[in-house]
């Protein structure tokens, strides 16, 4: 029998708001944790279908957690503390999830960038809800584009991650990372949740062009107007959830991110 929706809706906090503070939470735990510990650890979360031959596919909730962890690890080694920026240059994929939730996860500001639309690109160099970011993860493909933005504007990372990167193109002497080995288990201590006030910045959208649409900037407290979004979408543990289901005003992080927050599935295609 599904949850009722207020009880779905419901966030777990680290310390709950008073009158004298806005309490502590951490998105990813509400994503991720929580359910683990509650029972749906090995429940889908998430699902990728159409992957390449010879990857993996699907994801519990328990399994999405390690990788999680494991990528939250791999970030703190790397200088990532919470306020600092880390650019997700990356397909729709699994590892666009990871990335967002190790942000989340050590209260580091994600700014996704899934989308080869020029104006995004060039913001990215640009835009003054943008820090010079402490770590760039990247796909192989678009990695030679998204760094001379980056340089140009004064930008460079500290670190890159690569998504399938080139033969010869990655030297962890020089700061640059193959994705796939940083994921291995045992590279890092796991990270554990960060415990963050709500107004911690989370999530920085890029808008698509040059035009006079504003980048938008989403704190640890927008697991709230998720979990109530998902809620009001009629998704529940054991709904499957696609991006194109996505239709606020976020997509598609809205539709990669509420529906874990009420032990539902998102299935990319």
């Amino acid at each position: 029998m599904a949850r009722p929706a207020r009880e779905a809706a419901t966030l777990d906090w680290f310390t709950r708001p008073s009158s004298t503070s806005t309490g502590s939470l951490n998105l990813a735990f509400n994503a991720l944790d929580r359910h683990v510990v509650r029972g749906l650890a090995d429940e889908p979360a998430l699902l990728h279908p159409f992957a390449p031959a010879g990857t993996r596919s699907s994801y519990s909730y328990a399994d999405l957690l390690e990788q999680v962890g494991q990528l939250g690890g791999a970030l703190r080694e790397l200088g990532v503390t919470p306020g600092r920026t880390v650019v997700l240059a990356l397909p729709l994929g699994p590892e666009l999830v990871f990335g967002l939730l190790a942000c989340a996860r050590v209260g580091a500001v994600a700014v996704p960038l899934i989308d080869d639309a020029p104006g995004a690109v060039r913001r990215l160099g640009d835009d003054a809800a943008v820090d010079r970011p402490t770590v760039l993860v990247v796909d192989g493909a678009r990695r030679a584009v998204v760094q001379a933005v980056l340089e140009a504007g004064g930008r460079s990372p500290d670190h890159e991650v690569v998504l399938h990167p080139g033969p010869g193109t990655v030297d962890a002497s020089a700061g640059t990372f193959d994705l796939a080995v940083l994921m291995r288990p045992g590279s890092f201590q796991p990270a554990a949740c960060a415990e963050l006030a709500p107004e911690n910045p989370f999530l920085v959208r890029l808008a698509l062009d040059d035009g006079p649409a504003s980048t938008t900037v989403y704190d640890q407290a927008w697991a709230q107007e998720l979990a109530a979004a998902a809620v009001a979408a009629g998704w529940v543990a054991g709904s499957y959830v696609h991006p194109e289901d996505d239709a606020t005003g976020a997509a598609p992080y809205a539709a990669l991110l509420g529906p874990l927050l009420l032990g539902s599935t998102v299935e990319l295609r």
